[in-house]
């Protein structure tokens, strides 16, 4: 059972949206190139590429707060069964990569403390026990993870978030536990 679920700010999500954004935008020239270059079923392939490259281009522009949303991931995995249809596997299983790490790059990262310990979202997901857990600590909206390894986690929370979480709480759970 999970005592306290704890979302930590992503700093990651900036870099992949753009990176995202430039695939999207080179997907859509090399769509485009493909169009004027052939005819028949290959064209019509190619304007299902534009249209799956070209709807979360402009979502992407649109949208002030360039909020990732599946569908753009979904379209980076359309778009690579298309490139394998016109022969060029290395893309279509470069963007298939791309686009599966997309699902897991944008979920919310939760750190988990329960009684068993704390489990931290990365990829895998790391567990620590208590015993390899020196002190964890939440004061002036940073929350400290100190590891017996000498590591040290620390985030900037959101005030937000902070100003309704019990962090008197959580800081006596975790001086009980560690």
């Amino acid at each position: 059972m999970n005592k306290f679920a704890i979302e930590i700010p992503n700093d990651r999500i900036k870099t992949y949206k753009i990176v995202t954004f430039i695939i999207l935008t080179l997907n859509f020239i090399g769509f485009g190139y493909v169009l004027l270059r052939t005819n028949g079923t290959a064209s019509m392939v190619a304007i299902v590429g534009l249209l799956f490259n070209a709807v979360p281009w402009l979502y992407y522009l649109l949208n002030k707060k360039h909020i990732q949303t599946p569908i753009i991931d979904i379209a980076i995995i359309g778009s690579a069964f298309l490139w394998m249809f016109f022969g060029n596997f290395w893309m279509g299983l470069m963007l298939l990569f791309f686009g599966f790490v997309g699902f897991f790059a944008n979920k919310k990262p939760i750190i988990k403390f329960s009684e068993d310990g704390i489990e931290y979202p990365s990829f895998p997901i790391k567990k620590y026990a208590w015993a390899d857990v020196v002190q964890v600590l939440w004061k002036d909206d940073i929350l400290t993870i100190d590891l017996k390894d000498n590591k040290l986690l620390q985030f900037n929370m959101d005030k937000a978030f902070a100003e309704r979480f019990d962090v008197e709480g959580f800081n006596g759970f975790c001086k009980s536990k560690a």
